[in-house]
């Protein structure tokens, strides 16, 4: 590429405002490596359907995060960012 090229897509890039943000954890993957052998999304597995569980995110979080009667905590397996993804995708899935 020449410098003059370089410059102007450069200039492009930067001015059209379609920066790409890196992405984040994805909460579906999250939810099929980690939490479908107790919950499905619509039916009763060991844990209850992603369909009846609470609609507060908080809720959802500290569960996920400290565990709550026989599900596990998942603090150390998790990220933080993790976890929220993991919530986005129960929400959206309510």
């Amino acid at each position: 590429m020449t410098h003059r090229f370089q410059a102007v897509f450069l200039a492009i890039f930067l001015f059209s405002g379609t920066a790409v943000a890196a992405e984040g954890p994805d909460g579906q993957s999250l939810f099929k490596s980690n939490c479908v052998m107790c919950h499905d999304v619509v039916k009763k597995k060991l844990g209850p359907p992603v369909k009846e569980m609470k609609r507060d995110g908080g809720v959802l979080r500290a569960t996920i995060t400290n565990g709550r009667n026989a599900m596990p905590a998942y603090q150390d397996k998790l990220s933080a960012a993790e976890i929220d993804a993991l919530v986005e995708f129960l929400l959206a899935n309510q």
